[in-house]
């Protein structure tokens, strides 16, 4: 392959803090643990009770005719409010390095010509 014009080019640059000497990136991965503790609640009201529709009697009397037993069935309608909440508690978080160490570059150099 032949080029047969003259190619220009930009200088390239090295990034600041590489121009001399050994100099080396390195990077190293961590873990960064946020702990979150969530609560829950959970507030009861009042309790109302209202009574549906009118109530069913049962009457039944024993085999000897000695004693008689009423039951008395009435539908109600019970209604509980419920107040359900979560609360989040934090902790400080933490830092540890990584298990294998490095994890290879972030971040290209990011040196601009």
């Amino acid at each position: 392959m032949r080029i047969n014009e003259a190619y220009e080019h930009a200088a390239i640059l090295p990034c600041p803090g590489e121009d001399s000497g050994c100099n080396k990136i390195v990077t190293q991965c961590v873990d960064v643990t946020a702990p979150v503790t969530l609560v829950p609640t959970a507030s009861l009201g009042t309790v109302t009770v209202a009574c549906q529709g009118v109530p069913v009697v049962n009457c039944t009397t024993d085999p000897c005719g000695t004693s008689s037993t009423i039951t008395v069935t009435q539908r109600v309608c019970v209604t509980i409010p419920v107040r359900y909440d979560v609360s989040m508690n934090t902790c400080d978080p933490t830092i540890s390095c990584a298990e294998g160490g490095s994890c290879g570059p972030c971040s290209p150099c990011g040196c601009k010509a």
